[in-house]
């Protein structure tokens, strides 16, 4: 018996040392797997990072890391040889503006079709690689209704493509309803879009043929940041379309209150603008009684000639002595404020009103005319000089007027 029990407890340590071995071989083995997880895991961080990689670990191979320098180098090429370690501030600025010449991928010439559909999904690459190759391509294509290259850009806030392509388009181009590509830009909320078009030399004040503007179209959809833009730059809100709308109209059919209050403001401020001129230049001795028509403007750069139909009804109250109507062409600017003026550098050339030139009151000043309209329908034109950069607003606005009594005698020696 004591033999037995000698034996078997001889063999319980036996026992508990082979099971031990066992787990410590577990443990081993699952060491290892960890182990060759981390290294994969390793791998494919050196892979994605392999500059990173290489600048950290001073200890690896040479060879190895010219191998894996070159892997990092295609990764960060992306199609393009931009040689970023070489290129200096203006090379890279050369490339933003699209005027470098150092894209690696092979000329691509696509056909017009291809061209326009780039365009119009928005492929930049495939567009600048285009417009750098040797094709001559037509920058002024129109599809059916008149739709231009630019015109897609614009519809699509394709602000980039817009940039490569304006420097050889017509960005005053129209479609056959006469749609521009301002009003695509601002009928579709594109602010950025809007102000590329109008640094380019856009006409703000172009119609469709219903008569409708770009701020119009912006008023209709309540885009009030793209009217507020508008406006800065000279859009009319007294432009009446071909139902005899006008902006306030199609900003009271958005409901947008805040697109409202912009043309109202907007209107009562310059009506207070040019009424504040007129006091100053006549020291007050010049009572304004009513308008004959609604302020209306016209930008300097948009063309020499600047036309006008509207009503007249002859007013209720008898004109007295020393009365009349006066026709005023102020020169505006938008700075921080707007400020107008009736004096100094003058664009206007001729005025016509019902096929009758208007007389100005100072014979070496273009500013203010005598004004006759009739009853019904006149037609007025305004010749000015040609300035396609200048930055002057041309504001045209009548008034019925009477002298001050303490200046009539005085005003009879005035030429009206």
């Amino acid at each position: 018996m004591e033999t037995g029990d000698r034996a078997e407890a001889e063999e319980e340590p036996a026992q508990k040392s082979k099971f031990g071995g066992e787990d410590r071989r577990e443990e081993a083995q699952r060491w290892e797997r960890r182990t060759q997880e981390d290294d994969r895991r390793r791998r494919r961080r050196e892979d994605s990072e392999p500059r990173l990689f290489i600048a950290c670990d001073d200890n690896q191979d040479p060879l190895e890391s010219a191998d894996k320098s070159d892997k990092g180098q295609a990764s960060l090429n992306l199609g393009m040889d931009l040689n970023l370690d070489w290129m200096t501030l203006e090379d890279f600025q050369k490339h933003l503006n699209g005027e470098d010449e150092i894209l690696s991928a092979p000329p691509l010439s696509p056909s017009k079709c291809e061209l326009r559909d780039a365009v119009k999904s928005g492929d930049y690459m495939s567009v600048k690689l285009a417009l750098n190759s040797k094709e001559d391509y037509n920058l002024d294509q129109e599809d059916s209704s008149g739709m231009s290259l630019s015109m897609l850009a614009a519809a699509g806030g394709q602000d980039d493509i817009l940039r490569l392509l304006i420097k050889g388009v017509k960005v005053n181009g129209r479609q056959k309803n006469g749609t521009t590509a301002l009003m695509h830009a601002a009928e579709k909320n594109f602010l950025t879009t809007v102000a590329i078009l109008l640094e380019a030399g856009s006409y703000v004040n172009a119609p469709t043929l219903g008569g409708e503007t770009a701020l119009m179209k912006a008023c209709k959809r309540g885009n009030a940041d793209v009217v507020r833009l508008l406006l800065e730059y000279g859009a009319d809100c007294n432009i009446l379309s071909k139902h005899k709308n006008t902006a306030m109209y199609f900003a009271k059919v958005s409901n947008n209150l805040l697109v409202c209050d912009l043309i109202k403001d907007h209107i009562n401020m310059l009506s207070s603008v040019a009424e504040d001129t007129i006091r100053a230049f006549f020291e007050t001795r010049l009572a304004l009684l009513e308008p004959v028509f609604p302020l209306a403007c016209h930008r300097l750069c948009e063309g020499p000639d600047f036309s006008l139909e509207f009503g007249y009804k002859q007013s209720p109250h008898t004109p007295g002595e020393g009365s009349g109507i006066l026709l005023f062409i102020f020169h505006a600017n938008f700075l921080s404020e707007i400020t107008a003026r009736l004096c100094g550098p003058c664009s206007v050339h001729a005025v016509v009103l019902n096929d009758k030139f208007q007389l100005p009151i100072f014979l070496d000043s273009h500013f203010i005319y005598s004004f006759s309209p009739v009853p019904g329908i006149n037609k007025l034109f305004i010749r000015l000089a040609e300035s396609p950069t200048a930055k002057v607003h041309i504001y045209i606005h009548t008034y019925i007027h009477t002298y001050t009594h303490t200046h009539t005698q005085q005003s009879n020696s005035w030429p009206w």
